[in-house]
């Protein structure tokens, strides 16, 4: 789902019951919005018939439907702790939630988000380890491609993204950055080098966990299935370059002939 975790969607947008003024009219309007709510999940529940009952498209198929249904304990437990920590990262700016809180009392950023869009018209698993698997999902409102992980004995959701369009032209002034970047840095680091040599060679990155986020202090850079990682001593100088080879095709693999994880 690869470093911090996108939290991207397809565009969508829900219907929201007016606000009434009055008891009586904030009543109506309450009960109107359980309605709706109740209609969204029946209509959630019968675009999820017959999709994948098993396997990393499952897990993403239960994820979306946790989340329709406002489930956010059963949506905790299908995705990934990097996209748990993601997750609060955003809620700590909105001030919805504080370092340490648990899943549960942020994870309806998610369903309340406006582009969250719970009808699947396809799924495809693209491509499969033991260890993550990327799938390519159709929503009505536009396609996402998904990376699940296998974490304790359970394929659970890592991130999703805004599906890249096949014909985009890669001369585009957008070349330079994410993946073809990475691809072509990569190998020139050195586990000696400062943080901000690398940042320098990568670009920004996608995220950094700190000793304040409860992991391992480290800087990443990650989109669909590429994923670099850089883990950094207290003090900020660089221990480990680590990268994930395993769900890259031959072009790309080509590109990288260092070993997946250096260290100092």
């Amino acid at each position: 789902m690869t470093g911090r975790p996108s939290l991207t969607w397809a565009a969508a947008s829900f219907a929201l019951a007016a606000t009434l003024t009055g008891c009586g009219d904030d009543e109506q309007g309450a009960d109107q919005e359980d309605q709706q709510q109740q209609r969204s999940v029946a209509d959630t529940s019968a675009s999820l018939a017959g999709l994948p009952d098993d396997g990393p498209a499952a897990a993403y198929v239960d994820w979306v439907d946790a989340l329709a249904r406002q489930d956010a304990a059963a949506a905790c437990a299908l995705q990934a702790p990097e996209l748990t920590i993601a997750l609060r990262y955003d809620a700590i700016l909105a001030d919805r939630a504080e370092l340490g809180d648990p899943c549960v009392g942020f994870e309806a950023l998610l369903w309340e988000d406006p582009e969250f869009d719970s009808e699947i018209v396809d799924i495809e698993v693209t491509q499969e380890t033991q260890e993550d698997a990327l799938l390519d999902v159709d929503h009505p409102s536009g396609d996402l491609t998904v990376r699940v992980v296998y974490h304790r004995a359970k394929w659970r959701v890592f991130s999703t993204s805004a599906r890249a369009d096949p014909g985009a032209d890669p001369g585009d002034s957008g070349s330079d950055a994410g993946p073809p970047r990475w691809l072509r840095a990569w190998c020139s680091l050195s586990p000696r080098d400062t943080r901000e040599e690398i940042i320098a060679l990568m670009g920004p990155p996608s995220g950094e966990y700190t000793v304040a986020d409860g992991g391992e202090p480290q800087l990443w850079w990650a989109q669909d299935q590429y994923d670099f990682r850089v883990y950094l001593d207290v003090d900020g100088s660089v221990l480990e370059l680590v990268g994930d080879y395993d769900a890259l095709d031959g072009e790309d693999r080509a590109l990288l002939p260092c070993a997946e994880l250096r260290a100092s």
